[in-house]
C-alpha cells in the first residue's frame, strides 16, 4: 500500500518529553520499512543529531549517538546523507563518519565519499560582494554578543547571547545589509543567514544526493528523514507520500509538512537505536 494512503492519523501526536524509547518507532517506521533490505536515511546536524547550543562550535553529538550513526552507515544497509546549515567541511568534522554524504550550507555544498565534490554555481558578483558584506556585518553589528559565521558562501548572524531588547533592531538592520549586496534573507534559530538568490534548498539537495546515489527510480527508495528547522521543511515536502519525516520540535503546534513530530534529540537517538536494531536482524 503506499505510504500517501495510509492511515497516519493516529499516530501524529508524540510522547511528551523525552520518554520516548526505541519501541515506539514501531508503529512508525515497522511496517513502512518492513522487509527492505535497503533504504536511505538523511538528517540534519544541529538540532537534530547534536543540541542546540550558544556557541555552533561548542554543538556535538553524544558518543552514544554517535556510534550508532557510524553502525547503521556501516551496516551495508542504509544509505545515509547528512544535510546541514553549516559549510560542508565543517559538518563533516562534527559527524566524523567516513562513508556518508555530507552538504553543507543547506545544500549548496554536497560531499561524496570519494571526496568528489558538487557546488552550487554563484556568480562572480556575488562571490565579489560576499566578503563586502561579512565586513559590513562585522563592523556595524558585531557587538553585544552578536556575530557573524563566515560559512564560505553564506552566512549566518547569530543572537543567541544578545538581550533580547536589543536582538529585533539588531536582526532587522542585519537583514537589510544582506539584502543591499544582493543575497536572499532567511529567519532561523537565533539568527539571520544570508543565502545566495539561488532556487536551490536543502529539498532540492536531497533529490540530487539521492538520484545521484541511486538512480532515476529514487523515488521508489524507502527514505527517512528527520530535521528541526524551517529549513528542513523542503525535504520533508520533496519526500512527502513515499518518505517518512520527522519535525524535531517540543511545540505541538509546529507547522509542519513532516509525517509526524518527535520532541527531541534524545528521541532522535531512540530512532536511531531503532533503526540500528532493524538492520542487524
Amino acid at each position: 500500500m503506499p505510504v500517501a494512503d495510509e492511515d497516519l492519523s493516529h499516530l501524529k501526536v508524540v510522547c511528551a518529553g523525552d520518554k520516548m524509547s526505541f519501541e515506539d518507532f514501531d508503529p512508525y517506521l515497522g511496517s513502512y520499512i518492513g522487509d527492505e533490505r535497503e533504504f536511505a536515511l538523511v538528517l540534519d546536524f544541529d538540532g537534530t543529531l547534536a543540541e542546540l547550543t550558544s556557541h555552533p562550535n561548542l554543538s556535538a553529538m553524544t558518543p552514544e549517538m554517535q556510534q550508532t550513526l557510524e553502525s547503521i552507515a556501516n551496516s551495508g544497509r542504509v544509505f545515509v546523507t547528512i544535510i546541514s546549515g553549516r559549510d560542508v567541511d565543517g559538518v563533516k568534522e562534527k559527524v566524523g563518519i567516513r562513508n556518508i554524504v555530507y552538504s553543507g550550507n543547506h545544500g549548496l555544498e554536497v560531499l561524496y565519499p570519494d571526496g568528489t565534490r558538487h557546488n552550487q554555481g554563484i556568480s562572480e558578483e556575488l562571490s565579489d560582494n560576499f566578503g563586502k558584506m561579512i565586513d559590513h556585518l562585522n563592523k556595524e553589528l558585531a557587538r553585544d554578543g552578536a556575530w557573524v559565521e563566515n560559512k564560505k558562501v553564506s552566512l549566518t548572524f547569530h543572537t543567541r547571547q544578545v538581550d533580547p531588547e536589543l536582538i529585533p533592531q539588531m536582526e532587522a538592520r542585519a537583514a537589510e545589509i544582506i539584502e543591499s549586496y544582493g543575497y536572499r534573507v532567511n529567519k532561523a534559530h537565533a539568527a539571520v543567514e544570508g543565502k545566495p538568490p539561488i532556487h536551490w534548498n536543502k529539498g532540492l539537495a536531497a533529490e540530487l544526493i539521492l538520484k545521484s546515489s541511486f538512480d532515476s527510480n529514487w523515488e521508489q527508495r524507502k527514505v527517512i528523514f528527520a530535521g528541526d528547522d524551517t529549513t528542513d521543511e523542503d525535504v520533508m515536502v520533496a519526500i512527502k507520500g513515499f518518505g517518512r519525516s520527522f519535525r524535531v520540535s517540543k511545540d505541538a503546534n509546529v507547522q509542519t509538512n513532516a509525517d509526524f513530530r518527535i520532541p527531541s534529540v534524545t528521541s532522535v537517538y531512540y530512532m536511531l537505536k531503532w533503526i540500528e536494531q532493524k538492520v542487524r536482524d
